[in-house]
């Protein structure tokens, strides 16, 4: 699903079909480790890797020792090094409400006025029973209290059924279910005026039934391809974005942290140096807040602004990224920012990135952007010709790109009789593929 806002692509929704462990499925586990040190345990869920709880999100109703059962929910999916995030505080949404049994608790969100929280709170309070806990949504200031009333005693319905199904071995007692009406209406950018277009018949009869402006694609072509949305795609997946002024940011993704760095590009103007760089920076901050919904960037994220800008300056510019963090549906935080332009965020993590939905490590690097260069290999295979030849063989067959063998011949002084072999190999290669005695 594509959200677009003035025609531009401000959000992205990828739903695919997986095995893996998905944000709010329930499993009935099994702990198989508890590590002290880090206040963590490890649970076998039935996949083909352990999951990871914190010991503060088991309920203390669990006796906690291992070869307990317990069930869990999946708080955050799993990566290439990370194993899935688990929490024994299960919740279940329905409608207006988050809904959990476990802990007694009301909560509210923050972005609900406070005349409307007090409102709420009398409200629902009366409605909970011993052990449950709810958190009411923003969309419940708008709802009706027979509705609200309504979405409690389902959620209260469907974690009963769940509980009578947690018994047996380890598997999987809930699967979140994807539905795209329930989606849409969750997602701010779908108010009264949103006009949905959708191709699927079924699906747009169904739509027809939650919301009054839905469309059906009926042209030749792809519907994403007739919005441009392939090309917008295609342009999430690339590291450098350009701005319409000239200035371009390059985001690139490492182990521990998201790096994005500021560049004036292009950018031109006949002002001071150091307001030239504050209108660059400021120019750029809404761009970098599409770029981190639109590719679930999440965890810790490093901006590195142009420098020079005055301390009134900085406070401005800290301004405007909270202003822009306030409007992502995720929590966002903005943790600090240096003299010389350094900003630290945090987004919270709970799905995949979309470079890690969309793309796997090129095995040709292995996922590091760098491979070989013939200089390098050519130093390389002369030493290791040197060990080869050093026992006197008497043939040696060695398979090779073409640029490499001629690189070896130009560059390298070698007395050794050798059976070239071209490779048609993209990358820089060689390989000492026989030697007889």
């Amino acid at each position: 699903m594509a959200f677009l806002e003035e025609k531009v692509l401000v959000g992205l929704e990828i739903i695919r079909p997986t095995t893996e462990p998905q944000v709010s499925d329930i499993y009935l586990g099994t702990v198989t480790k508890i590590n002290q040190k880090i206040n963590a345990a490890f649970v076998n869920i039935g996949y083909k890797e352990n999951a990871f709880i914190h010991l503060q999100d088991i309920p203390e109703a669990y006796r906690l020792h291992e070869g307990l059962k317990l069930m869990v929910q999946v708080k955050r999916e799993g990566n290439a090094t990370k194993a899935p995030l688990l929490t024994g505080m299960i919740e279940v949404s329905c409608g207006s409400v988050v809904y959990s049994y476990g802990k007694p608790f009301l909560a509210i969100s923050k972005k609900i006025k406070e005349i409307d929280k007090d409102r709420l709170q009398q409200l629902v309070s009366p409605l909970l029973l011993d052990n449950e806990g709810v958190i009411l949504r923003s969309a419940s200031v708008d709802v009706s209290p027979e509705k609200i009333k309504e979405d409690i005693l389902q959620a209260r319905s469907e974690m009963e059924e769940i509980m009578v199904r947690a018994k047996g071995s380890n598997r999987k007692i809930h699967e979140a279910m994807v539905s795209i009406p329930t989606m849409l209406r969750s997602n701010p950018l779908v108010n009264d005026k949103a006009e949905i277009i959708c191709d699927d018949a079924v699906l747009y009869h169904d739509l027809q039934v939650h919301f009054s402006d839905v469309s059906l694609f009926r042209e030749k072509g792809g519907i994403f391809s007739a919005y441009n949305l392939e090309v917008a795609i295609n342009r999430l997946l690339r590291p450098a974005v350009f701005l319409k002024n000239g200035a371009s940011i390059v985001i690139e993704k490492t182990e521990a942290m998201w790096v994005i760095d500021v560049n004036s590009g292009n950018y031109k103007s006949k002002k001071e140096v150091d307001e030239v760089a504050f209108d660059i920076n400021l120019a750029v901050i809404g761009e970098i807040g599409r770029q981190m919904k639109l590719r679930n960037m999440s965890g810790f994220i490093l901006i590195d602004f142009i420098g020079g800008m005055s301390r009134v300056q900085l406070d401005r510019l800290r301004e405007q990224m909270q202003e822009v963090a306030a409007l992502d549906a995720t929590t966002v935080r903005v943790e600090g920012l240096s003299e010389n332009g350094l900003m630290q965020l945090t987004r919270r993590k709970r799905q995949k990135s979309l470079i890690e939905e969309m793309q796997c490590a090129c095995p040709t690097c292995e996922g590091s952007g760098y491979v070989s260069s013939v200089q390098t290999l050519i130093y390389q295979m002369e030493r290791e010709l040197r060990g080869v030849f050093a026992s006197d063989p008497s043939y040696v067959a060695v398979t090779v790109t073409m640029d490499v063998m001629d690189a070896f011949l130009d560059e390298i002084s070698f007395d050794g009789d050798i059976d070239w072999m071209i490779a048609d190999e993209v990358r820089p290669f060689y390989r000492i593929s026989q030697v007889e005695h």
